[in-house]
């Protein structure tokens, strides 16, 4: 159902200098997708951590707001505080510390498949609610302006941070729109029933499940009237929490979604769902196996294993769809399909294949 760029994958830690000389890149990844002035830009994140901490110790970086710089620190693994268990983190006085901090930086093409980065950052931590990095951004074009959000991180919680752009030069913060703890907020393109609409993913918790949530919003800015939209489903590939991926699209079918979704044994794959056009919160039909599961090797080895994870497409006025996406933590790439065979893996309908 999706094809796979021959080119993936299309950006790579190599492909981009650190910020500074004792720190290296350790992913680019999770990028969302525009297209501007005959270009493809891409949003992509970038990881950074230490470079060369030795073998009995570990680090990690984080923004210190107060004197505007990122600080560097260093753990001894005898610390009878220290707890690692995955590679992207650890707990030391059972607090949560990242090994990477992360950036926004714009990834410029003229085909779609090859891309150069912007030598300077477009979003980089600037605030106490992004000490630990800047995540895994959306973008929305609503009235003329390109509305991203993304997701801030920090010792005060995983948050959503909403910024404002019309050239992908300079960028307008206006700070948080959601609380912890959540993740994954998509903008919808349009308002429906006058109000601005958008999905959020809160953290699950021993009485709710990771699922996909609709609010609305009256300025962007104060979102109410949440509704549990997508919740996952036990025994199947999206058993352990599901997430919406890109800005949704307007069909004649309902709105359009490529959202990804974890199971049991930790593997991220991609699915399709369609909603209602009048109440986004009512799914009309999901597919019932994913569109795109970690198969080469650029997906399955990586930061973390066995992971696709998108929240960017184009879409062409054929209806060509080209999905960018997060591989293994690591790396970009892309895969290409139609609108009409996204609905039909919605419906579910091996005809329209």
């Amino acid at each position: 159902m999706l094809n796979r760029l021959d080119e993936n994958p299309l950006l790579s830690p190599e492909d981009i200098p650190p910020t500074r000389e004792d720190m290296e890149v350790m992913c680019t990844l999770n990028p969302a997708a525009v297209r501007l002035g005959g270009e493809i830009l891409l949003l992509v994140r970038v990881g950074e951590r230490v470079r060369a901490v030795d073998d009995d110790s570990v680090a990690y970086a984080h923004y210190d707001a107060g004197a505007d710089v990122v600080k560097i620190e260093i753990i001894r693994k005898d610390n009878p505080h220290l707890y690692t268990f995955d590679p992207r983190g650890f707990l030391l006085d059972g607090k949560m510390l990242l090994t990477s901090i992360s950036h926004l930086r714009v990834a410029r093409s003229r085909d779609g498949r090859n891309f150069t980065f912007d030598p300077t950052p477009a979003i980089f931590p600037a605030t106490p609610y992004e000490s630990f990095g800047c995540e895994d951004p959306r973008i929305t074009f609503i009235d003329g302006r390109y509305y991203i959000t993304y997701t801030a991180v920090s010792d005060r919680g995983v948050t959503v941070a909403l910024a404002g752009t019309e050239d992908f030069v300079t960028f307008e913060r206006y700070g948080i729109i959601f609380p912890p703890y959540q993740k994954d907020v998509a903008i919808f393109p349009e308002k429906v029933r006058g109000l601005y609409v958008c999905r959020h993913r809160p953290y699950m918790s021993e009485f709710n499940p990771a699922a996909i949530w609709t609010a609305y919003s009256p300025d962007l800015f104060c979102w109410g009237r949440h509704e549990m939209t997508l919740t996952t489903t036990p025994g199947t590939w999206e058993e352990n929490r599901v997430g919406c991926g890109a800005t949704p699209l307007r069909t004649d079918e309902g709105w359009l979604e490529i959202y990804h979704a974890c199971d049991g044994n930790g593997h991220y794959a991609l699915g399709a769902m369609l909603s209602d056009l009048d109440r986004p919160e009512r799914v009309i039909s999901r597919s019932r196996h994913p569109v795109l599961l970690p198969e080469t090797e650029y997906e399955i080895t990586g930061v973390f294993a066995n992971c696709i994870f998108s929240n960017g497409l184009i879409v062409d006025d054929d209806g060509t769809m080209t999905v960018y996406y997060g591989a293994a933590d690591r790396v970009c790439a892309a895969a290409r399909t139609t609108v009409a065979e996204m609905i039909a893996a919605a419906r579910n309908d091996e005809s329209g294949l």
